[in-house]
């Protein structure tokens, strides 16, 4: 349609969950590997002011206690985050939910029409005998891998806020 801000992103089909059944995704104990991306079309760092606005809001549920982030990367088109959560009761698709709802909002108050993020995400709960600083530094080296910039540094939407446990 000549003359819309946006074209709106279609819809993505359902898929089944990979999540297991009988885990317990709110223990604060486990490191969780996650990936959200944005809706077929979505841009993340084009919207004027939303790579900010998601960084922020990442920040912030990490400032209230609601989590630990260990490690982060806003790419064009998704985001990497190692985290654990930190609230009696609020799981990792609770947090998720909350974040993708926040900053879906946001993106709308920039222009985007519908979706932001897609409807699931992947996830990779850390076993004991892997090494979270080579999978945290594997999400900060993202930028680097797709020619964004030459060193991790760099990458202005990307950090390191916590400390990994042991």
């Amino acid at each position: 349609m000549a003359g819309s801000a946006q074209q709106q992103p279609r819809p993505t089909p359902r898929h089944n969950t990979l999540r297991l059944q009988e885990f317990d995704y709110s223990s604060p104990e486990h490191v969780y590997f996650l990936t959200i991306r944005a809706c077929s079309g979505v841009q993340l760092l084009t919207l004027p002011g939303l790579a900010q606005a998601i960084q922020a809001a990442l920040l912030w549920r990490r400032e209230q206690g609601q989590l630990r982030l260990y490690a982060y990367c806003l790419m064009p088109d998704h985001l990497h985050m190692a985290l654990s959560p930190l609230l009696p009761g609020r799981d990792v698709p609770h947090l998720l939910q909350a974040f993708k709802s926040y900053t879906t909002r946001r993106a709308w108050t920039v222009g985007l029409q519908g979706p932001l993020w897609q409807r699931s995400y992947y996830d990779h709960i850390a076993r004991k005998d892997e090494d979270c600083r080579a999978i945290c530094q594997y999400i900060l080296d993202n930028p680097v891998r797709k020619g964004l910039v030459s060193e991790a540094q760099a990458w202005p939407y990307s950090g390191l806020p916590d400390p990994l446990p042991g």
